[in-house]
């Protein structure tokens, strides 16, 4: 007779009660630990029900590896610790994204779920959290599942959990919006509208930026992302070129407790990239060249302190600068869809994402280049339908050469 096979690693025999003297119930059960030696378990209950329950509970828990300090029974509160720790530490996540995705825990995630336990976040219940939370904010459902994923997939890295159960949570649908760019009279009309602003001579009080207009010649000449832009150092341009140029390098962060600073990589791999200039942008940069004073930290577009300039102050003055006009709905990151657009329309947009510094042209046409509502010239095919003599078949067409003599 064959000895019986062993149980599965991190799984269980028969559960048998027993009701002692005392009156209580006491349930117990073999169970193969990780390390391949089984052993007896045993939990108590005030009935027999109540015990296997105890028991069953027991060694779900345990099913996580003696070593591992990451239990089921552990609560998410405690798992996003670890989780947070562990992306500051490996590097992988930049500055800006780990706080975007504190804020997004902290704020969406923790005041729902915080207390309970991974056995406790079923794939019903975050199904139920994140679509409660896409009635009103689908972009912060998304984000909130992206930050759910990491936290919960450590747990499964772990061997705390055999899968995430947020992988099957159903899907959350964010309406897309057509990408609006800004027409070169456009551009020429804002020109206008910001210059006026600048120059106001009726203006009192906190004196207003006066860079705004060259700011605006950058974000064109190069469709750069404003972080990338106020990063811009006079070391990265080099204006002797044939013809002048400029390197993206870098880009202004936010942290909290530390300001802006400037991050030495760009926001991808794909984001460092050096360009060639257009005319306009390099008399702007030999203008300011000529007439500005250099900072101490080398930026092209410093603060009003001579310091690394913050995105947030940026916007600031944008925003007062287009107040009142037509152009309300002009953001920074408008800009980078308005050279998007143009340079797909002029080439392609194989060239309009290796400008804006994309790794592939997916991302570029879905969410930068403006779709065109004319469609091409194609009246010399279309034409043909308004023939008035059919074609002649093929076998029809011989010279005389072809007929024979009678």
């Amino acid at each position: 007779m064959s000895p019986r096979p062993p149980l599965p690693l991190g799984t269980w025999g028969k559960i048998r009660r027993q009701k002692v003297p005392s009156g209580r119930w006491r349930a117990t059960a073999r169970y193969r630990d990780t390390d391949g030696v089984t052993r007896a378990a045993e939990a108590w209950g005030d009935t027999g029900a109540a015990a296997e329950r105890a028991l069953v509970t027991m060694l779900k828990d345990r099913q996580t590896p003696l070593h591992s300090e990451i239990s089921r029974s552990m609560r998410l509160s405690e798992l996003s610790t670890l989780w947070f720790a562990e992306i500051e530490s490996n590097g992988r996540a930049g500055r800006r994204t780990i706080d975007g995705y504190k804020d997004t825990y902290n704020r969406v995630i923790a005041p729902a779920l915080s207390g309970l336990r991974l056995n406790e976040l079923t794939t019903g219940r975050l199904d139920r959290f994140l679509k409660n939370v896409a009635i009103d904010h689908p972009a912060t459902a998304r984000h909130s599942k992206i930050v759910l994923t990491g936290i919960i997939g450590l747990a499964v890295r772990h061997d705390a959990l055999h899968s995430n159960p947020i992988r099957d949570v159903g899907p959350i649908k964010i309406a897309t919006k057509n990408v609006k760019a800004l027409s070169v009279k456009d551009v020429q009309k804002l020109r206008t509208v910001i210059g006026n602003w600048q120059a106001d001579p009726t203006h009192q009080g906190r004196p207003r930026a006066t860079d705004l207009l060259d700011v605006l010649d950058v974000f064109l000449a190069t469709g750069a992302r404003i972080g990338e832009v106020l990063a811009i150092r006079w070391q990265d341009i080099d204006l002797l070129a044939e013809p002048p140029t400029i390197t993206i390098s870098g880009t202004v962060v936010m942290e909290r407790g530390r300001g802006a600073y400037r991050q030495d990589h760009p926001k991808t791999k794909a984001g460092f990239r050096t360009m060639k200039l257009p005319p306009f942008a390099v008399q702007t940069l030999k203008r300011k060249y000529a007439t500005e004073q250099p900072t101490p930290e080398d930026m092209l577009f410093p603060s009003a302190a001579g310091t690394v300039r913050s995105p947030h102050n940026f916007r600031r003055q944008w925003r007062d600068a287009r107040a009142g006009s037509d152009y309300e709905w002009v953001t920074p990151h408008v800009f980078r869809k308005s050279v998007a657009t143009l340079i797909d329309r002029e080439y392609s947009s194989k060239h309009a994402a290796a400008q804006l510094g994309h790794s592939g042209t997916a991302i570029t046409e879905k969410h930068y280049i403006a779709k065109s509502t004319e469609s091409p010239d194609l009246t010399d095919a279309l034409e043909r339908f308004g023939s008035q003599e059919p074609d002649k078949p093929s076998h029809l067409l011989r010279t005389s050469a072809n007929i024979p003599r009678g």
